[in-house]
């Protein structure tokens, strides 16, 4: 190979081409995008996940609240000593009742029951609120409990927005009471009863839950209706 031959192959690269800054550019362009989309659509995929699991756990959690409540006043009963009525108040958001339901020696046949109450706690400025379960401390009844049951009381089931549903101006009760009423001889529903004056023979509990908090809401509707098995009338 001649001496012009050489210098001409050299400087043409040697028949090779590479690649310049403007391609290298468009390369690293295309793969930032093609990244940014599957990183996108891995995090979409987490937050999908994640929220289902906590809806998940939301909708078991009211489901056991709701349970729970259904079995404690379906298991009221009067107290033996102090005589009087199972149920004591019978409010829209809020029942007081007796019950031996998870108290030390409640298989003795002699067990004193002691008053449990379910009270539904709204916030104004959130729209939800919280149902706790409050009992007797000090054998002289819940009244002072109910004073502060977010320390007396234990959680039951949260963001509950009964408060807010379907508005502020017409609330959802998550109790509602039937009874026999004697003075009128007529079996009547309402969320405020006069325990003193009524017989009741079921409550029905209605619990709206939201199951996506602080975003867009998603409503859990639970209904259930518990028959108070010792108010029952003997004929």
């Amino acid at each position: 190979m001649s001496r012009r031959r050489i210098l001409t192959c050299w400087r043409t690269g040697g028949g090779h081409s590479g690649i310049t800054l403007v391609e290298l550019l468009v390369a690293m362009s295309i793969l930032a995008v093609v990244t940014t989309l599957i990183l996108a659509s891995w995090f979409a995929l987490q937050s999908s996940f994640a929220q289902t699991s906590r809806a998940s756990q939301s909708r078991e959690f009211a489901r056991d609240a709701v349970a729970r409540m259904t079995q404690e006043i379906r298991d009221a009963q009067a107290p033996t000593l102090a005589g009087g009525s199972a149920i004591t108040t019978a409010e829209r958001f809020k029942i007081v009742f007796y019950s031996t339901y998870n108290q030390a020696d409640n298989d003795n046949a002699r067990s004193e029951p002691r008053q449990t109450a379910f009270i539904y706690v709204a916030d104004g400025v959130a729209k939800s609120g919280t149902i706790y379960r409050v009992v007797d401390r000090g054998t002289n009844g819940v009244a002072d409990e109910l004073v502060d049951p977010a320390t007396y009381g234990r959680v039951v089931v949260d963001n509950v927005v009964n408060w807010s549903e379907p508005d502020l101006s017409t609330p959802t009760s998550v109790f509602r009471y039937s009874f026999y009423d004697p003075a009128t001889t007529v079996f009547k529903t309402n969320d405020n009863v006069n325990t003193s004056a009524v017989g009741i023979r079921e409550v029905h509990i209605r619990v709206l839950v939201d199951l996506n908090p602080g975003k867009s809401p998603v409503y859990m509707d639970l209904k259930t209706t518990a028959q108070p098995r010792n108010m029952r009338p003997s004929t």
